[in-house]
């Protein structure tokens, strides 16, 4: 979700289609819940409602770029086949963007072409059975630079692993940087997953 969109967000409206909101009969709990590390974290605001309440809100303008957050509703819904309420939830996974978003010169196809083509030594001595998914983080300044790569998940094979994050460390080319609603350059954290769904 961009940080313009998120400012502007008043109700669960903001984050739900129309078809899902329809299918909520009656609504217990609205809980923002900020995740770190890819766990739920104790920094959360509940309520009862639609609209969001004041530390709902508070909470949601108070966030950083690439944060990671949660908008779980518990609620009551309608049985299709037997007409009777029965209780359900939604946790969609958001993470808050810049206007613009950085970018490669590369295209995302090519990228995964030149990790795949330089891991190719590596992958061929993988069993699959043991290849785990993997994930990587990385920001990209409002310089344009790679800094903080750092793996979050490792793959199984840390030969793998040491090698994607040497390959983004010296990523060949420019990075364009983010950009936020004023059209100012601002850091921006992105991921890359690899290992047992590809990268």
């Amino acid at each position: 979700i961009k940080k313009t969109d998120l400012n502007n967000a008043k109700s669960i409206n903001d984050f739900f289609d129309e078809e899902h909101i329809n299918r909520i009969e009656k609504l217990n709990s609205v809980s923002i819940i900020l995740v770190i590390d890819d766990k739920q974290s104790e920094i959360r605001e509940v309520d009862k409602n639609k609209m969001l309440n004041k530390k709902q809100l508070a909470l949601l303008q108070s966030l950083d770029y690439s944060t990671n957050f949660i908008i779980r509703t518990d609620y009551l819904e309608k049985n299709k086949i037997s007409g009777m309420l029965e209780h359900n939830y939604s946790t969609p996974h958001l993470t808050l963007v810049p206007e613009k978003q950085a970018s490669h010169f590369m295209a995302k196809e090519t990228l995964k072409s030149y990790f795949k083509e330089n891991c190719k030594d590596l992958l061929a001595n993988v069993d699959p059975e043991k290849l785990l998914p993997a994930k990587m983080y990385f920001t990209v300044t409002n310089t344009g630079e790679v800094e903080n790569v750092r793996l979050d998940r490792p793959s199984g094979y840390p030969d793998i692993d040491n090698r994607m994050m040497e390959l983004m460390k010296n990523l060949p080319g420019t990075w364009e940087p983010a950009e936020n609603s004023n059209g100012k350059k601002v850091a921006q954290e992105l991921v890359v997953s690899f290992g047992l769904m590809g990268c």
